[in-house]
């Protein structure tokens, strides 16, 4: 376990909490590694392929890979580090980016050991009550403490409605994938922390965020 560890902390800028990724390890099974990553762009950049080669060490130790292509969270787009909306994309463009993705990251990744999946086989299917019963485990003071909201607010930038939903809805692919520890740029540590929340809230175990450093 204590070679694990090493491996596994080598690079990452946080981990939230070293203590409890080593409590996983000693579980002796493999665990559950979350890597979320949308097809905004034909190409994945620079800074994916830190989270893909960490996800990649996951894997080499013996540990299930799970890389969720946002296909339904592109269309919202993130609002992680912006200082102004995204623009919005189509669904045809975010299906032929999300086929260049996978090609791209097996690349790194072993593709015999990775599960792929797409958010769109469950956002897509929540009504709009179900959209509510999430919407109400988060409140919108947690919403507005990101420093990237919080930046827009005094800048009298707009932060539209849609923009909010995306943290919770990041947060909701960790419920479904029940993910053990969950893969991130240091701009994405408010969404897995709040991955954390809701997976408390439907009686999972939480995940362990590791934040690694964003490559420009």
């Amino acid at each position: 376990m204590r070679d694990q560890l090493t491996q596994l902390t080598r690079g990452a800028a946080q981990i939230i909490t070293e203590a409890e990724l080593a409590g996983k390890l000693r579980a002796n099974r493999p665990l559950r590694i979350k890597l979320g990553v949308d097809p905004t762009s034909a190409d994945i950049h620079l800074g994916h392929t830190v989270v893909l080669r960490k996800l990649r060490d996951f894997q080499e130790l013996g540990h299930q890979a799970i890389l969720i292509i946002g296909d339904f969270t592109a269309l919202i787009g993130d609002p992680s580090g912006r200082s102004v909306t995204r623009p919005t994309i189509t669904r045809e463009e975010v299906e032929r980016n999300a086929k260049t993705y996978r090609e791209q990251a097996f690349k790194i990744l072993d593709q015999s050991k990775t599960e792929i999946v797409y958010n769109g086989s469950w956002l897509g299917k929540l009504s709009f009550e179900d959209v509510i019963r999430l919407n109400s485990n988060v409140t919108l003071q947690q919403l507005l403490q990101r420093e990237d909201f919080r930046a827009r607010m005094k800048s009298e930038q707009p932060i539209h409605a849609h923009e909010i939903q995306y943290p919770i809805m990041q947060a909701y692919d960790s419920v479904m994938v029940k993910a053990d520890v969950e893969l991130g740029g240091t701009d994405q540590l408010f969404n897995i922390l709040l991955g954390r929340d809701l997976q408390k809230q439907n009686g999972q175990d939480e995940q362990k965020p590791r934040q690694l450093r964003r490559v420009e």
